[in-house]
């Protein structure tokens, strides 16, 4: 009897013991672009710039001058996965406002165009449909994401992420945690 104990007891701790997550490998994006293979399923941790487009949302490596580093690539965020916890739940609020649309006037518009007409000194107007900046996000969210790195090298059949598959390398994102926000609008650049 005691032997059928402890052999329970011993099969329900390594049931509890593999039913645990591990914990995430805290890294950063360009160690991630630059060996992705090493990351492929696992569960990471990263700090970056989330960006949303048109057909994409995103996490990049910011140089300091705020622009976008295309040195180290890009990593597609999925957010099927995430959870509701309160900090995930906020940037999920934030994230989808990231691109938008300009002010649009339309009878300066059509001031400015007739004005054109009479005078071709007078410049021509920008359609506001010509002025839609696919990268001047709303909001600046910086954050660490936690989730599963999926790397389409390592997956056969699967040619690439996102819309197109235009990225090699996925985050599954379940939270988003440490946010920093920056409400552009507020704080347009010089």
């Amino acid at each position: 009897m005691a032997g059928r104990s402890l052999g329970t007891a011993v099969l329900l701790v390594c049931v509890l013991a593999l039913a645990q997550k591990p914990e995430p490998v805290d890294t950063s994006i360009c160690t991630i672009t630059a060996h992705p293979s090493r990351f492929h399923n696992k569960n990471v941790r990263v700090r970056g710039t989330a960006s949303s487009g048109m057909e994409a949302s995103f996490l990049i490596v910011e140089s300091k001058d705020g622009q976008w580093n295309k040195q180290w690539g890009q990593i597609n965020l999925d957010f099927h996965s995430a959870r509701s916890d309160e900090s995930t739940s906020r940037f999920l609020q934030w994230f989808p406002e990231q691109l938008s649309p300009p002010k649009c006037d339309k009878d300066e518009e059509l001031r400015q165009g007739l004005a054109h007409a009479l005078d071709p000194s007078v410049p021509a107007p920008r359609p506001c449909f010509a002025t839609l900046c696919y990268f001047c996000p709303r909001y600046s969210i910086i954050a660490t994401f936690t989730g599963r790195l999926r790397y389409s090298g390592k997956e056969p059949g699967h040619s690439g992420f996102g819309h197109l598959g235009m990225f090699n390398l996925q985050l599954d994102v379940t939270s988003a945690s440490d946010l920093d926000v920056t409400d552009m609008a507020a704080h347009p650049k010089p």
